[in-house]
């Protein structure tokens, strides 16, 4: 279980129950997003085509749909550069990447992300 366990709200209270020394408290999840100026417009344009996914049988994202994204974006003004698309494409293949991730169970399909000034 390795860092599930060490995490595990039951193990703490039994180990406080036995008498073992309190344990610092983690530090919570830093939950902010650092994106390079040179990257913003991406973040953006990925971000304002979230509900644009294509999914298969089972409700798993598959791929952007860019003809539907095409109209998000517009309506958000962004107009990507063949260099930004690229970068829009990185972006989309990592997110896929994450939620095919072999070693971690899926708890629900998609994946957000979120992006504030």
């Amino acid at each position: 279980m390795g860092d599930l366990a060490a995490q595990s709200n039951v193990l703490s209270s039994d180990e406080a129950h036995f008498g073992a020394p309190v344990k610092a408290q983690i530090a919570q999840a830093q939950t902010d997003l650092h994106v390079l100026p040179c990257n913003w417009l991406a973040a953006q344009a990925i971000t304002s085509a979230g509900t644009q996914w294509q999914y298969d049988n089972h409700g798993i994202e598959i791929a952007l749909d860019y003809q539907r994204a095409d109209i998000a974006w517009g309506y958000s003004n962004i107009n990507l550069t063949p260099k930004d698309f690229d970068k829009l494409q990185l972006l989309e293949r990592s997110i896929l990447a994450m939620i095919r991730r072999p070693d971690e169970q899926q708890p629900e399909p998609g994946v957000t992300l979120t992006i504030r000034r």
